[in-house]
Formats: C-alpha cells, structure tokens, sequence
C-alpha cells in the first residue's frame, strides 16, 4: 500500500489543485492504482469538479540508478511516473494524444509494503467556513474501520488560516472510539493537533464533522465509495 499527494497543473482545467493517488498492491504489471483530484473548471460542467479514476500499470521498469518507472492510463489521461529507490517521491508527467503536462513532484504520505486487497477510497467535498468551499476530500481506508487503524483523508484549503490559497492538507490519522451501531453504521474519532474529525460510516456512504477547540462544527460533510477492492 503506497499513497502519494501533491499539486498537478493541466492548462486552464486544472491550476495548482491537489491530487491523489493510491496503489494497494505496489508497483508490479497489472497491479491495480487508482487517482483523485480536482478541476479547477471543468470542461464539460464550467466549474470545479471532482475526478475518480482507477486502472492497473500497464508497463514496469527499473533504471540502473535503481529507479521504478510505471505507465498507467484512465482513458482520456496516461500517466508517466517515476519512484525514488525508496518510494519516497513520485514524479509524474501526465499525456494526453495531443498535449503534455510535468512532472509534477508527489510526496508519500503512506508507505506499508504489504499486499492490500481491501482498501477502500471514498471522495466528497468539505464545507469550513471561508477556509473550505466545495473542496474535494479523498479519504483512503487500506485496513478497514476498526480500533487504530490508519486512514488517510487529504484535501485542500480555499485558503488556510495563514491566507495561502490552496494549501494541500494531508491529515495521516487512526480511528479511534469506533462503535459499530444496530442500524449497520459505524462511527470513529480522530483528534488531529487542532481539528477533530467524527466519522460515520454506513454501506457505501459516509460523513464526517469537523470541529475544533472553539465548539465550531462544520456540517455533514457527505462522502461516497469511490474505488474499493
């Protein structure tokens, strides 16, 4: 299980946003990877939107320096990518059949080498206040909901608390006080340093609040199975 975030521009549809991408198995032929990020306006709905796409690497070499170098494609968009010797940083370069963009430089956020066939990945969008507007959550479940597992949910700010516009927020948490409830939900908390996230959990949907030291509380922010193995 490898998960990589970071920024990728794509002419006018996508300017400084966020992505994500996520390999369960790793980096052999044919294992499975799948990728979340945000228009800046999209070309068919003229605004922001969000994008799941999922495939498995087509190509897999390695260079002489010891470098991993995949190929995938969603269609549309092909995606060149190289590793580091220790997964460390994912440099990618995005293709279409008439243009290119990159590379783009993303950061690991998560590295557990073992073959993870049950992650799941679920994307919404988050409401906070004049920091969040329809920003795009891609929250990544590997292990399950269950008493200090990992998740990783990543997003970007409209603009933080310190005015940078489009921050990237990657918040790397364990589920705690889960409690699976009669009505089949399954509710979690996780305390960050500032922010406190509540989870619910219920079939291929979810929510979760945002809250923080002050007693401010966002509302439902709704999430949907995007990519599950």
């Amino acid at each position: 299980m490898f998960i990589y975030n970071g920024k990728f521009n794509w002419f006018q549809g996508a300017q400084n946003e966020t992505i994500t991408l996520v390999f369960p198995a790793g980096f052999a032929l044919n294992d499975p990877v799948s990728a979340y990020w945000q228009w800046t306006n999209d070309a068919i709905v003229n605004k922001k939107a969000s994008v799941s796409s999922s495939g498995v690497i087509n190509s897999h070499t390695v260079t002489a320096d010891g470098y991993d170098r995949i190929h995938f494609s969603f269609g549309y968009y092909t995606f060149d990518v190289t590793l580091t010797a220790d997964f460390k940083t994912l440099t990618m370069t995005i293709r279409s059949q008439a243009t290119t963009s990159g590379p783009f430089d993303l950061a690991v956020t998560h590295i557990n080498p073992a073959n993870i066939r049950s992650t799941t990945v679920y994307t919404g969008s988050l409401e906070w206040f004049s920091y969040a507007k329809g920003e795009m959550t891609t929250l990544v479940v590997p292990y399950g909901v269950t008493e200090g597992a990992f998740f990783g949910l990543y997003h970007q700010w409209t603009v933080n608390a310190e005015g940078v516009e489009k921050a990237n927020a990657r918040i790397n948490g364990a589920f705690q006080n889960v409690e699976y409830h009669a009505d089949g939900s399954t509710t979690a908390v996780y305390k960050a340093n500032y922010y406190t996230y509540t989870f619910t959990f219920n079939g291929k949907a979810g929510s979760f609040v945002l809250s923080n030291p002050k007693g401010e509380k966002s509302q439902d922010n709704k999430f949907v199975t995007a990519y599950s193995l």
